[in-house]
């Protein structure tokens, strides 16, 4: 079993785990951030074992989420630039130069913040692999602002009713309104969601926050498309067709960007197929 560390991080105190695969293809590093409301070993734990190419895997919680908590071990709100500050700290304490990126729904738009701040301070881009990217999923600013009132509302019954199985339910209907709704799979998305409750219902805020901030600045999210270089873009097959269109396209204007799509898999997607996303991303790496 690998050793959870802990870093204070500004204002809060970072669990991570640092694993070596000896077996590796190559000596490089990789940083995997993980979605909303749900740890990183809890989301890349099924995918590790297929993942060949790295010698070091990062794994952080993000704060709110998982081990990490704010420095009073109080519920806290938090934003895509203070998750980005704290994954920046946590890659200059363990040194890294260069290494790809994962990234998960909230954990996509982290990566995405973070490659961009890295661009702009060394000029030099980050391989990412994007798991439905928080941010992406609408091409329309002001239709992507609509839907995440939803998000807005799932927040909201959780913190002002204390009902937090409604609330996931209302998060889970705008993030995935077109999945299979077997009864196993929607306890276990529940009960996933439900560790940490209030973190989770901040987590959606901070990236409703910044979609709302977008609405103002409509080239922000351009900015963050526009710093990257290589970028395999994953999608489920039952997510909305316009996320689906709208990773086409994105796809097609950029020489480095490739958008797979998965079959039977909806918004939970690392936790549907974490053996074929790894062998996608093996391949694209080692082609």
């Amino acid at each position: 079993m690998v050793k959870t560390k802990f870093l204070h991080c500004g204002e809060s105190i970072l669990a991570y785990r640092l694993i070596e695969n000896p077996n590796s293809h190559s000596d490089g590093c990789c940083l995997l951030l993980h979605g909303a409301g749900v740890a990183g070993e809890l989301t890349y734990g099924p995918m590790l074992e297929h993942l060949s190419y790295w010698r070091w895997l990062l794994i952080p919680d993000l704060t709110g989420m998982g081990q990490s908590y704010h420095y009073t071990k109080q519920e806290t709100p938090v934003t895509i630039d203070s998750l980005t500050r704290e994954i920046q700290c946590l890659i200059e304490n363990v040194s890294w130069q260069q290494f790809d990126i994962i990234g998960y729904s909230l954990g996509g738009l982290v990566a995405l913040n973070l490659n961009a701040w890295l661009v702009q301070e060394n000029g030099v881009a980050h391989r990412m692999m994007l798991m439905e990217p928080a941010s992406l999923d609408r091409a329309c600013v002001n239709t992507l602002a609509d839907v995440r009132q939803r998000y807005r509302l799932a927040s909201q019954t959780i913190r002002e009713t204390g009902d937090v199985e409604l609330g996931v339910a209302h998060f889970m209907d705008g993030v995935s309104p077109n999945r299979r709704k077997h009864p196993v799979a929607e306890a276990t998305t529940q009960s996933r969601l439900a560790h940490r409750p209030i973190g989770f219902s901040y987590a959606l805020d901070a990236v409703t926050d910044w979609v709302e901030a977008m609405t103002k600045a409509p080239n922000k999210r351009d900015v963050l498309i526009d710093h990257t270089d290589q970028v395999l873009l994953f999608s489920g097959a039952l997510s909305h067709t316009l996320l689906i269109e709208h990773y086409d396209e994105v796809a097609q204007a950029r020489n480095g960007w490739q958008h797979i799509m998965l079959t039977g898999c909806d918004h939970s997607l690392p936790f549907q197929k974490p053996r074929q996303i790894a062998k996608y991303i093996n391949q694209w790496l080692i082609k």
